[in-house]
């Protein structure tokens, strides 16, 4: 069974609606699964909604007078759709290009309905042999031995809190694992590398900067439209949820928060999950990141092995109702970064 958008990182389902009659913002379609709002003169924000996870991420149509440029392929092919309906609904120029923020699945899934559309997709050089080893590999393979450890795990847990965690894990990896059996991947034709950055894209009275900045994964794309004061941030910035980390560099992470606080009070942030926000979000997912290495210090020093940091690892009071897809995904993800990195 396919997650909703409870299940998977509901960072305030009903909160974009607020925050985005805060900021005076002009609805202009509602899809259930998705609400498009006018943020800003020609820049369109896609929030995923509860009503299915045809998006399950957020994305944006930027429109120039001269090109338009799509943030995010999101899940499904009908959430990317939705992006194409949008660009053709508020310009009549042609579609520049679908930037994909990184590689993983919620942000890519969809990217068929741009190839049918001969839409150039537009990401970091890494994203394509990614997709193919993590995916691609994936498909049309008995998953029932890859899940048999875990599941023996889960079934033999004594302990209710381990056996929670470890059921959460179990459902994250059957959520991926359907998603990838079902999917028709489409990749990245149009792929920037580190002499293209930061990339600026003149889209006509509006321009595109897109910078890289590693943590989340390593092909973390940063959509910056500065005469907007608009940020697309991806996955590098979750909003009252608990970060993905499996695939992370969590020092990396850190400095790429520090690169997002600097855009400045003003400036609004788009992340790849939840409703719009400000730079304080930025400084609390920061304060997250930070509780998270300390304990990894903490446990180094005390000769932890990295399974018992993540085992140990106790949830601050201040963060308690941060939503968590899966405690491996989280919080196991961010010990395993951190100890490789202190035996590199």
């Amino acid at each position: 069974m396919l997650v909703n958008r409870r299940q998977f990182l509901m960072a305030a389902v009903t909160a974009p609606t607020v925050a985005m009659a805060q900021e005076n913002a002009e609805p202009i379609l509602d899809r259930g699964f998705a609400q498009v709002t006018r943020m800003a003169d020609g820049v369109y924000v896609t929030v995923a909604g509860p009503g299915g996870p045809q998006c399950l991420s957020n994305g944006a149509v930027i429109a120039g007078r001269d090109a338009t440029l799509i943030v995010e392929g999101h899940f499904f092919p009908e959430g990317a759709e939705l992006e194409i309906e949008v660009a053709r609904m508020v310009s009549k120029a042609p579609v520049r290009a679908a930037v994909n923020t990184h590689y993983h699945l919620d942000h890519t899934f969809g990217n068929i309905a741009y190839e049918r559309q001969k839409i150039p997709i537009m990401a970091h050089e890494r994203a394509p042999a990614l997709m193919k080893e993590r995916y691609a590999a994936l498909q049309r393979v008995d998953k029932g031995p890859l899940l048999a450890p875990l599941e023996k795990r889960a079934a033999n847990a004594t302990d209710p809190i381990e056996k929670r965690h470890l059921n959460s894990d179990l459902g994250a990896l059957k959520w991926m694992y359907e998603a990838i059996d079902r999917v028709t991947l489409a990749y990245p034709t149009e792929l920037l590398g580190a002499s293209d950055f930061p990339n600026k894209i003149d889209l006509g009275g509006i321009t595109v900067l897109i910078e890289h900045q590693t943590g989340h994964t390593p092909t973390d794309l940063v959509v910056h439209v500065p005469e907007r004061d608009l940020v697309f941030t991806g996955d590098l910035l979750f909003e009252k949820s608990w970060p993905v980390a499996f695939d992370s560099d969590m020092i990396s992470w850190r400095k790429a928060l520090d690169r997002l606080a600097a855009f400045g009070r003003g400036t609004r942030f788009v992340p790849g999950h939840g409703p719009v926000c400000g730079v304080e979000v930025v400084r609390e997912f920061a304060d997250l990141i930070d509780d998270l290495h300390n304990h990894s210090e903490k446990m180094l020093r005390a000769s932890a092995s990295v399974e018992e940091a993540t085992r140990r690892y106790t949830i601050p009071d201040r963060f308690e109702k941060f939503d968590m897809f899966s405690w491996d995904w989280a919080i196991g993800g961010a010990m395993r970064s951190y100890y490789a990195q202190r035996k590199a």
